[in-house]
């Protein structure tokens, strides 16, 4: 099992968490009105060819579904989070415009322990998301 968190696994775990309060939004507004009408147009016209095509209405709904299994296990992994990793991960990623040094002074910790915290932190959220083993 894999105990280290590589570059690549760390900017998508980054990513993925600091994209999570706007995909709370987007499956929580999801059929407010909304026009439909051209997505249908689309829809049909890629159905008409002889060639199977994936319609837009597919693709929004597997994406729908990947940043719904990946809000899931965000908020599992935020919930067992306890004290300063937890206060690290919800303002540095989760609310806008924290960088890692106006968090340390927020919490009033050290560089080194707001990295020794804010590792382990992102090695479970990099576990739950599947970007580590």
């Amino acid at each position: 099992m894999s105990k280290q968190l590589n570059k690549e696994a760390k900017r998508n775990t980054i990513s993925d968490l600091r994209k999570y309060p706007d995909w709370i939004v987007r499956i929580e507004c999801q059929g407010l009105g909304g026009e439909t009408s051209t997505i249908g147009g689309y829809w049909e016209e890629n159905f008409i060819n002889s060639d199977y095509r994936r319609s837009i209405i597919e693709d929004s709904v597997e994406y729908d579904e990947e940043i719904r299994k990946k809000i899931f296990a965000i908020e599992r992994v935020f919930d067992r989070l306890q004290g300063d990793m937890k206060n690290i991960t919800r303002l540095r990623y989760l609310l806008p415009g924290n960088d890692a040094i106006s968090v340390q002074e927020q919490l009033k910790m050290s560089k080194t322990t707001y990295y020794r915290l804010e590792y382990p932190a992102l090695l479970c959220f990099a576990r739950a998301l599947g970007y580590i083993k």
